[in-house]
């Protein structure tokens, strides 16, 4: 015991400067580690708010694109409601038409693909910006509550509206309008298959379709519920352009 302490007594100052340099290499070790996972968070987080950037004009560029077929169909609607207040009604063209914008089923398809990464992973903890994190921890809300009303709108036509619209329109006749709408996506057989007459052995009935006390009311539910969305969709709008600026100057930093 005596040879131990002294042998530790001799020697203290050698092993205190070992235990030392094997400290500081602990600490150093863990500093860097610190340091590189830092970085590569730095790194991460750039990323995604790249991609996040990205998704939001894809997703702005589409709500402004639905917001033009639900003003076609807002404004036509009330075009209907005016010659339905006249008598008697004469058909034309413009009735084709304008029943042909009403036909249109603007839905939000977009996905923000990014964002629900950074849900499902927990990564949106990456995010440091305090702002940028509230307003995208509020998005899928907002976007929840809009598409309910896209929803309402679509069961109306797919359900009483396009009935009764049918029993008195010949629907081809109403294809120009739609062309180009969310209503048909796929291209059509014929280039010229939107502007070729309806070869159907009928003829729309708008006097009498325009008297339907059951369908006006379909139409002025469905204007109704496209108008909220319209609002709606200006909001997003405006939500995911505060978002896009602020993730400009983060990534400007």
């Amino acid at each position: 015991m005596k040879r131990i302490y002294s042998i530790l007594k001799e020697k203290w100052p050698e092993y205190f400067l070992e235990i030392l340099v094997i400290t500081i290499g602990i600490l150093g070790a863990f500093a860097l580690n610190s340091w590189n996972e830092n970085r590569k968070n730095k790194l991460e987080e750039r990323a995604i708010l790249e991609n996040l950037q990205n998704d939001l004009d894809n997703t702005i560029a589409e709500f402004e694109f639905l917001n033009t077929l639900r003003k076609n169909a807002i404004d036509a609607s009330l075009r209907i409601f005016e010659i339905s207040s006249t008598m008697p009604i004469n058909p034309n063209s413009e009735l084709d038409t304008l029943f042909g914008k009403t036909m249109v089923r603007p839905t939000y398809n977009g996905k923000m693909g990014t964002l629900e990464l950074l849900f499902s992973t927990g990564k949106i903890s990456l995010i440091q910006n305090e702002e940028i994190k509230e307003k995208l921890i509020s998005w899928p809300g907002m976007i929840d509550d809009f598409k309910e009303e896209e929803v309402y709108a679509n069961e109306i036509f797919m359900g009483p509206f396009i009935g009764q619209l049918a029993k008195y329109a010949v629907i081809p006749d109403l294809y120009p309008a739609v062309y180009g709408s969310s209503f048909i996506n796929a291209a059509p057989t014929s280039s010229n298959l939107e502007n070729q007459p309806s070869q159907l052995p009928m003829k729309s009935d708008y006097g009498h379709l325009l008297k339907n006390q059951e369908f006006l009311n379909l139409l002025a539910m469905r204007t109704t519920h496209f108008d909220i969305s319209y609002s709606e969709a200006i909001s997003l709008v405006n939500h995911a352009n505060q978002l896009r600026e602020l993730i400009k100057k983060e990534l400007q930093k």
